[in-house]
């Protein structure tokens, strides 16, 4: 998935949730965000959250990831694509690669939440 395709809009009558995380080693910092918008790339809702204990670039992404579907499930938005740029956290999340014990309790997280979803 490239930078292009972060300004692909979702088909009619979807939505679509585009995450993201960030992470700093040295500065000891790390965050997540994201927006879902829909077919016309009007945004419904977005966030932006700080993380604490973060030990890499793809636990933040999978926090971002947790945290969108969770405040899209919060809201009553049960039916999303998710693009993210991290094709690990991709392939961890559909099974084609195995998690990372560090990353054990938020994938969890994830998996609950995406079996009350449409994801």
């Amino acid at each position: 998935m490239g930078k292009s395709d972060h300004q692909m809009h979702p088909p009619t009558g979807r939505l679509k949730l585009n995450i993201d995380g960030a992470f700093k080693f040295a500065a000891g910092s790390a965050g997540g965000g994201g927006i879902l918008r829909d077919h016309e790339g009007e945004c419904i809702l977005n966030f932006a959250m700080k993380y604490q204990g973060v030990v890499s670039a793809l636990d933040a992404e999978a926090r971002a990831l947790r945290d969108g579907i969770t405040t899209c499930c919060n809201q009553g938005i049960l039916e999303i694509m998710v693009e993210t740029d991290s094709l690990i956290l991709m392939q961890i999340v559909t099974g084609q690669k195995p998690r990372p014990w560090e990353l054990t309790c938020v994938i969890q997280d994830v998996a609950v939440t995406t079996q009350k979803l449409k994801v």
